[in-house]
């Protein structure tokens, strides 16, 4: 039987709907993260953010190496960095997601995060109408969180501003994860990150074990399925389907997600303005799809300098550009 690969189940999608994939796999995994948060919330009056984290990272490891198999002892020497690096950003990200979301609402968390992938959208931009559509959901952006702040959550904007940051690498190491040796071809390659990024959280997810219930148990390996597993998966995936810039502002309904997954599942409900923020930004997204499926308006990402650096902190990462589709 024929291994499941990444960049062959892309090669099955026609160019022209490589944009509409690119966004539902987004749209999917972006609900399962904000949804697992949710679920994940009931756990915070007895575990600390770090710890919750941790948990899910666990789950979320064991779960992709039953599926997928990973031979960490195949790895060749080009493969290690790659793993690692995406490992350490996942563990940034989360980190400061998870503490993040101690001080602010859910939806102004993943609104602030969301500007790390803005930015990496902005490296894409070589037409004005093109950038108009990552300005148009910048200032969506602004409107949901803006706003919003107050000094006296300026520590959980500075744990934001550091889950934001590991998202512009998450962004870009998305379309890249699985490149290399067969050894982390497919999700061999995010699998084996997602196991290192457990071990890292081990020192704050080992002591809560014992006191975990059968309700807890439940809620930790649904929120490391839906929150990791697949939606780490699924950002990959897209990732191959288009280039990082396009991905960077389908992220920008990360924002709309967190919001309404924050307000239908948390009760957290934000001011009036932050509805025009939404519908903002989900048109920026939506267009963006449209102008993708056109082939001929696609975005590009103008990231040689990074790649370059990364090419050379991780061996063979090379920039992804769906094939068939016309410059």
């Amino acid at each position: 039987m024929t291994k499941f690969s990444i960049a062959s189940f892309a090669q099955t999608i026609p160019a022209h709907h490589r944009g509409t994939a690119a966004f539902i796999l987004v749209v999917l995994g972006s609900l399962a993260i904000q949804s697992s948060t949710a679920l994940l919330s009931h756990l915070y009056t007895d575990f600390s953010p770090l710890s919750v984290a941790g948990l899910r990272m666990g789950a979320a490891a064991l779960i992709l190496a039953l599926l997928v198999h990973p031979n960490p002892l195949a790895l060749k020497k080009t493969d290690w960095p790659q793993v690692l690096i995406y490992s350490v950003v996942v563990c940034l990200m989360t980190t400061g997601y998870f503490q993040a979301i101690k001080y602010l609402p859910l939806g102004i968390v993943v609104t602030i995060e969301y500007l790390g992938a803005f930015g990496v959208s902005l490296l894409g931009v070589r037409r004005l109408r093109d950038g108009l559509l990552s300005i148009g959901a910048l200032v969506g952006v602004i409107l949901i969180a803006g706003p919003t702040f107050e000094l006296s959550h300026v520590v959980g904007y500075l744990y934001a501003a550091l889950s934001a940051v590991s998202m512009a690498g998450y962004t870009l190491l998305s379309a890249r994860i699985g490149n290399g040796s067969p050894a982390v071809a497919g999700l061999k390659g995010l699998t084996l990150s997602i196991c290192c990024a457990s071990l890292i959280f081990a020192p704050f997810s080992i002591p809560a074990i014992p006191h975990l219930d059968t309700d807890a148990w439940m809620r930790v390996f649904a929120g490391g399925l839906l929150g990791i597993a697949f939606a780490y998966s699924a950002d990959a995936l897209a990732g191959r389907l288009t280039s990082a810039a396009v991905i960077g502002v389908l992220f920008s309904l990360d924002p709309v997600n967190g919001a309404l997954i924050g307000l239908i599942l948390l009760g957290e409900v934000l001011p009036l303005w932050s509805y025009l923020g939404i519908l903002l930004i989900a048109v920026s997204g939506a267009v963006l799809v449209w102008q993708t499926n056109r082939s001929a308006i696609k975005l590009n990402t103008n990231t040689a300098m990074l790649d370059a650096i990364v090419s050379t902190k991780t061996g063979q990462f090379p920039q992804i550009s769906p094939p068939d589709i016309k410059k």
